[in-house]
Protein backbone atom coordinates (compact mmCIF):
# COMPACT_ATOMS: atom_id res chain seq x y z
CA UNK A 1 0.00 0.00 0.00
CA UNK A 2 1.75 3.70 -1.57
CA UNK A 3 1.72 6.20 0.78
CA UNK A 4 0.88 9.53 -0.17
CA UNK A 5 2.91 12.54 0.65
CA UNK A 6 1.63 15.82 0.85
CA UNK A 7 3.95 19.28 -0.07
CA UNK A 8 2.95 21.33 2.54
CA UNK A 9 2.62 21.02 6.56
CA UNK A 10 1.90 22.86 9.75
CA UNK A 11 3.81 25.21 11.00
CA UNK A 12 5.89 24.87 14.21
CA UNK A 13 6.31 21.32 13.66
CA UNK A 14 10.21 19.65 12.81
CA UNK A 15 10.67 19.02 10.05
CA UNK A 16 11.28 15.60 8.34
CA UNK A 17 14.51 14.95 7.37
CA UNK A 18 15.49 16.04 10.92
CA UNK A 19 13.15 13.50 12.19
CA UNK A 20 14.36 11.02 10.10
CA UNK A 21 18.21 11.33 11.40
CA UNK A 22 17.26 11.82 14.99
CA UNK A 23 14.91 8.66 15.18
CA UNK A 24 17.70 6.30 13.19
CA UNK A 25 20.09 7.36 15.13
CA UNK A 26 18.29 6.33 18.24
CA UNK A 27 17.26 3.22 16.88
CA UNK A 28 20.81 2.35 15.75
CA UNK A 29 22.77 3.13 18.91
CA UNK A 30 20.35 0.73 20.94
CA UNK A 31 20.45 -2.13 18.38
CA UNK A 32 24.03 -1.99 18.74
CA UNK A 33 24.41 -1.47 22.74
CA UNK A 34 22.26 -4.25 23.12
CA UNK A 35 24.32 -6.05 20.49
CA UNK A 36 27.47 -5.77 22.35
CA UNK A 37 25.70 -6.54 25.20
CA UNK A 38 24.18 -10.13 24.26
CA UNK A 39 27.95 -10.46 22.96
CA UNK A 40 29.05 -10.67 26.72
CA UNK A 41 26.93 -13.05 28.04
CA UNK A 42 24.55 -14.43 25.72
CA UNK A 43 21.57 -14.27 28.66
CA UNK A 44 18.28 -14.47 27.62
CA UNK A 45 16.78 -11.40 28.36
CA UNK A 46 19.71 -9.78 26.39
CA UNK A 47 18.83 -11.80 23.48
CA UNK A 48 15.28 -10.73 23.55
CA UNK A 49 16.36 -6.98 24.12
CA UNK A 50 18.61 -7.32 20.88
CA UNK A 51 16.06 -8.94 18.52
CA UNK A 52 13.39 -6.29 19.93
CA UNK A 53 16.10 -3.68 18.52
CA UNK A 54 16.60 -5.18 15.31
CA UNK A 55 12.85 -5.19 14.34
CA UNK A 56 12.92 -1.58 15.81
CA UNK A 57 15.69 -0.61 13.55
CA UNK A 58 13.91 -2.59 10.41
CA UNK A 59 10.79 -0.68 11.11
CA UNK A 60 12.52 2.58 11.53
CA UNK A 61 14.40 2.04 8.17
CA UNK A 62 10.73 1.37 6.65
CA UNK A 63 9.39 4.16 8.15
CA UNK A 64 11.39 6.60 6.49
CA UNK A 65 12.23 4.47 2.89
CA UNK A 66 11.06 7.29 1.41
CA UNK A 67 13.52 9.69 2.42
CA UNK A 68 16.26 7.31 2.26
CA UNK A 69 19.00 6.20 -0.66
CA UNK A 70 17.33 2.86 -1.55
CA UNK A 71 20.13 0.95 -2.09
CA UNK A 72 21.95 1.98 0.85
CA UNK A 73 18.49 1.40 3.09
CA UNK A 74 17.66 -2.12 1.38
CA UNK A 75 21.16 -3.11 1.99
CA UNK A 76 21.05 -2.41 5.60
CA UNK A 77 17.43 -3.40 6.33
CA UNK A 78 19.10 -6.74 5.05
CA UNK A 79 22.03 -7.07 7.01
CA UNK A 80 19.67 -6.16 10.56
CA UNK A 81 17.26 -8.44 9.06
CA UNK A 82 20.06 -11.23 9.45
CA UNK A 83 20.51 -10.82 13.19
CA UNK A 84 17.01 -10.64 13.61
CA UNK A 85 16.78 -14.28 12.08
CA UNK A 86 19.78 -16.02 13.66
CA UNK A 87 18.11 -14.81 17.12
CA UNK A 88 14.96 -16.86 15.79
CA UNK A 89 16.12 -21.03 16.88
CA UNK A 90 17.90 -19.51 20.20
CA UNK A 91 14.61 -17.44 21.42
CA UNK A 92 11.84 -20.71 19.70
CA UNK A 93 13.97 -23.49 21.63
CA UNK A 94 13.53 -21.46 24.82
CA UNK A 95 10.16 -20.57 24.62
CA UNK A 96 9.58 -24.09 24.16
CA UNK A 97 11.41 -25.58 26.55
CA UNK A 98 9.50 -23.53 29.25
CA UNK A 99 6.22 -24.18 27.95
CA UNK A 100 7.20 -28.13 27.95
CA UNK A 101 8.56 -27.60 31.58
CA UNK A 102 5.42 -26.07 32.71
CA UNK A 103 2.97 -28.83 30.89
CA UNK A 104 4.98 -31.37 32.65
CA UNK A 105 4.62 -29.87 36.12
CA UNK A 106 0.80 -29.59 35.48
CA UNK A 107 0.89 -33.37 34.21
CA UNK A 108 -0.01 -36.50 35.97
CA UNK A 109 3.34 -38.59 36.20
CA UNK A 110 2.19 -40.90 33.68
CA UNK A 111 1.81 -38.75 30.75
CA UNK A 112 5.33 -37.10 30.71
CA UNK A 113 7.52 -39.57 29.17
CA UNK A 114 6.92 -37.80 26.14
CA UNK A 115 7.72 -34.17 27.32
CA UNK A 116 10.56 -35.62 28.72
CA UNK A 117 12.05 -36.91 24.98
CA UNK A 118 11.04 -33.17 23.77
CA UNK A 119 12.33 -31.69 26.65
CA UNK A 120 16.04 -33.82 26.10
CA UNK A 121 15.76 -33.11 22.11
CA UNK A 122 15.19 -29.18 22.93
CA UNK A 123 17.73 -29.02 25.59
CA UNK A 124 20.23 -30.08 22.67
CA UNK A 125 19.00 -27.86 19.86
CA UNK A 126 19.39 -25.03 22.60
CA UNK A 127 23.07 -25.12 23.20
CA UNK A 128 23.63 -25.86 19.57
CA UNK A 129 21.67 -22.61 18.44
CA UNK A 130 23.79 -21.01 21.42
CA UNK A 131 26.99 -21.76 20.02
CA UNK A 132 26.33 -20.68 16.50
CA UNK A 133 25.01 -17.80 17.84
CA UNK A 134 27.80 -17.21 19.89
CA UNK A 135 30.28 -17.50 16.92
CA UNK A 136 28.50 -14.87 14.49
CA UNK A 137 27.83 -12.38 17.38
CA UNK A 138 31.31 -12.07 18.89
CA UNK A 139 32.60 -11.79 15.68
CA UNK A 140 34.13 -8.13 15.28
CA UNK A 141 33.44 -8.51 11.64
CA UNK A 142 30.01 -8.88 11.71
CA UNK A 143 29.30 -6.26 13.70
CA UNK A 144 31.74 -3.81 12.10
CA UNK A 145 30.09 -4.86 8.53
CA UNK A 146 26.31 -3.81 9.99
CA UNK A 147 28.17 -0.36 11.12
CA UNK A 148 29.77 0.27 7.96
CA UNK A 149 26.37 -0.30 6.25
CA UNK A 150 24.93 2.41 8.44
CA UNK A 151 27.69 4.81 8.20
CA UNK A 152 26.89 4.50 4.26
CA UNK A 153 23.42 5.18 4.30
CA UNK A 154 23.97 8.62 6.80
CA UNK A 155 26.71 9.44 3.93
CA UNK A 156 24.28 9.58 1.23
CA UNK A 157 21.33 10.98 2.87
CA UNK A 158 21.27 14.40 -0.07
CA UNK A 159 18.03 16.97 1.40
CA UNK A 160 18.37 18.03 -2.22
CA UNK A 161 18.89 14.93 -4.10
CA UNK A 162 15.66 13.34 -5.36
CA UNK A 163 13.28 11.93 -2.74
CA UNK A 164 9.87 10.04 -2.64
CA UNK A 165 8.97 12.91 0.15
CA UNK A 166 10.24 16.25 0.84
CA UNK A 167 12.38 16.32 3.24
CA UNK A 168 10.92 19.69 4.47
CA UNK A 169 7.44 18.37 5.19
CA UNK A 170 6.58 18.87 8.95
CA UNK A 171 7.15 15.44 10.59
CA UNK A 172 3.75 15.68 12.23
CA UNK A 173 1.59 15.44 8.48
CA UNK A 174 4.42 13.03 7.61
CA UNK A 175 3.60 10.75 11.00
CA UNK A 176 0.30 10.78 10.26
CA UNK A 177 0.49 8.92 7.12
CA UNK A 178 3.15 6.76 8.28
CA UNK A 179 0.48 5.43 10.90
CA UNK A 180 -2.65 5.30 8.96
CA UNK A 181 -0.53 3.50 6.48
CA UNK A 182 -0.24 0.39 9.20
CA UNK A 183 -4.13 1.17 10.28
CA UNK A 184 -5.08 0.28 7.17
CA UNK A 185 -3.15 -3.06 7.06
CA UNK A 186 -4.68 -3.73 10.16
CA UNK A 187 -8.39 -3.33 9.21
CA UNK A 188 -7.85 -5.61 5.94
CA UNK A 189 -6.40 -8.46 8.23
CA UNK A 190 -8.65 -7.87 10.96
CA UNK A 191 -11.62 -10.22 9.59
CA UNK A 192 -10.03 -13.11 8.59
CA UNK A 193 -7.77 -13.28 11.74
CA UNK A 194 -10.80 -13.30 13.98
CA UNK A 195 -11.73 -16.12 12.63
CA UNK A 196 -10.45 -19.16 15.01
CA UNK A 197 -9.60 -21.38 12.60
CA UNK A 198 -7.06 -19.07 10.56
CA UNK A 199 -3.91 -19.30 12.47
CA UNK A 200 -2.23 -18.20 9.34
CA UNK A 201 -4.61 -14.91 9.25
CA UNK A 202 -3.94 -14.25 13.09
CA UNK A 203 -0.23 -14.66 12.40
CA UNK A 204 0.00 -12.34 9.84
CA UNK A 205 -2.37 -9.46 12.49
CA UNK A 206 0.34 -10.36 14.62
CA UNK A 207 2.92 -9.36 12.58
CA UNK A 208 1.27 -6.61 11.95
CA UNK A 209 0.30 -5.16 15.12
CA UNK A 210 3.79 -5.68 15.94
CA UNK A 211 5.03 -3.19 13.22
CA UNK A 212 2.73 -0.49 14.12
CA UNK A 213 3.45 -0.96 17.71
CA UNK A 214 7.46 0.05 17.03
CA UNK A 215 6.16 2.58 14.45
CA UNK A 216 4.37 4.18 17.77
CA UNK A 217 6.89 3.87 19.79
CA UNK A 218 9.27 5.17 17.66
CA UNK A 219 7.89 8.20 16.86
CA UNK A 220 5.97 8.31 20.30
CA UNK A 221 7.87 11.75 21.58
CA UNK A 222 6.26 13.66 18.81
CA UNK A 223 2.75 12.40 18.97
CA UNK A 224 -0.33 13.92 21.25
CA UNK A 225 -0.76 11.11 23.99
CA UNK A 226 0.19 8.07 22.05
CA UNK A 227 -0.11 5.16 25.55
CA UNK A 228 -3.38 4.01 25.42
CA UNK A 229 -2.60 3.57 21.40
CA UNK A 230 1.30 2.00 22.88
CA UNK A 231 -0.87 -0.23 25.38
CA UNK A 232 -3.28 -1.37 23.32
CA UNK A 233 -1.22 -2.69 20.28
CA UNK A 234 0.85 -4.08 23.44
CA UNK A 235 -2.06 -6.34 24.72
CA UNK A 236 -2.88 -7.60 21.15
CA UNK A 237 0.71 -8.29 20.57
CA UNK A 238 1.25 -10.34 23.80
CA UNK A 239 -1.90 -12.32 23.14
CA UNK A 240 -1.32 -12.80 19.21
CA UNK A 241 2.25 -13.97 20.13
CA UNK A 242 1.56 -16.64 23.15
CA UNK A 243 -1.03 -18.06 19.89
CA UNK A 244 1.78 -18.13 17.40
CA UNK A 245 4.19 -19.87 20.01
CA UNK A 246 1.24 -22.51 20.69
CA UNK A 247 0.89 -22.75 17.28
CA UNK A 248 4.96 -23.62 16.75
CA UNK A 249 4.60 -26.19 19.94
CA UNK A 250 2.01 -27.77 18.10
CA UNK A 251 3.46 -28.17 15.23
CA UNK A 252 7.04 -29.63 16.87
CA UNK A 253 4.58 -31.97 18.94
CA UNK A 254 3.23 -33.25 15.26
CA UNK A 255 6.92 -33.64 13.40
CA UNK A 256 8.51 -34.96 16.60
CA UNK A 257 6.61 -37.63 18.60
CA UNK A 258 5.73 -40.69 17.03
CA UNK A 259 1.99 -41.60 16.70
CA UNK A 260 -0.07 -43.04 19.69
CA UNK A 261 -2.17 -42.03 22.43
CA UNK A 262 0.45 -40.29 24.41
CA UNK A 263 0.63 -37.70 21.54
CA UNK A 264 -3.03 -37.80 20.76
CA UNK A 265 -3.73 -36.55 24.55
CA UNK A 266 -1.04 -33.80 24.43
CA UNK A 267 -2.36 -32.58 21.42
CA UNK A 268 -5.93 -32.21 23.02
CA UNK A 269 -4.18 -30.55 25.95
CA UNK A 270 -2.66 -27.56 23.63
CA UNK A 271 -5.88 -27.82 21.55
CA UNK A 272 -7.96 -26.87 24.30
CA UNK A 273 -5.20 -24.30 25.76
CA UNK A 274 -5.51 -22.79 22.17
CA UNK A 275 -9.07 -22.46 22.30
CA UNK A 276 -8.66 -20.56 25.36
CA UNK A 277 -6.42 -18.33 24.34
CA UNK A 278 -8.32 -17.27 21.43
CA UNK A 279 -11.31 -16.75 23.75
CA UNK A 280 -8.86 -14.37 25.49
CA UNK A 281 -8.11 -12.71 22.29
CA UNK A 282 -11.79 -12.33 21.24
CA UNK A 283 -12.84 -10.48 25.05
CA UNK A 284 -9.32 -8.28 24.15
CA UNK A 285 -11.17 -7.40 21.23
CA UNK A 286 -14.51 -5.92 22.56
CA UNK A 287 -12.36 -4.56 25.60
CA UNK A 288 -9.42 -2.92 23.31
CA UNK A 289 -11.06 -3.07 19.62
CA UNK A 290 -8.49 -3.30 17.10
CA UNK A 291 -11.15 -2.33 14.70
CA UNK A 292 -10.84 1.17 16.19
CA UNK A 293 -6.92 2.17 15.38
CA UNK A 294 -7.57 4.18 11.97
CA UNK A 295 -9.56 6.41 14.74
CA UNK A 296 -7.11 6.23 17.28
CA UNK A 297 -4.38 7.58 15.09
CA UNK A 298 -6.53 10.22 14.13
CA UNK A 299 -6.61 11.42 17.38
CA UNK A 300 -3.19 11.27 17.78
CA UNK A 301 -2.79 14.34 15.48
CA UNK A 302 -5.68 16.75 16.80
CA UNK A 303 -6.31 19.45 14.34
CA UNK A 304 -5.23 23.31 15.14
CA UNK A 305 -7.41 25.87 15.09
CA UNK A 306 -6.36 28.89 13.01
CA UNK A 307 -6.30 32.19 13.92
CA UNK A 308 -9.33 34.28 12.71
CA UNK A 309 -8.28 37.03 10.73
Amino acid sequence: MSRSIPSTGEPGSIRTWFASRTILTAAAKLFFANWKKASKTLEEEQLHDLRVASRRLREALALFEPCLPPDEARKLSKRVRKVTRMLGPVRNADEARLFFLELKQKSPPTDTAVLDELLGALEQEREQARGQLAAILRHPRERRQTARLLDALHDRLNLFRDQEANPFLDFRTFAEGALTERAETLAVLLPAASMEGDPAAQHMLRIAVKKMRYRVELMEQHLHSPSALRDKLKSHQEVLGKLHDLDVFTGMVRERVAEGAAKEKLLDVMGQLRHELFTLFLELLQAMPLAAVPEDVRLLFPRRRRPSP
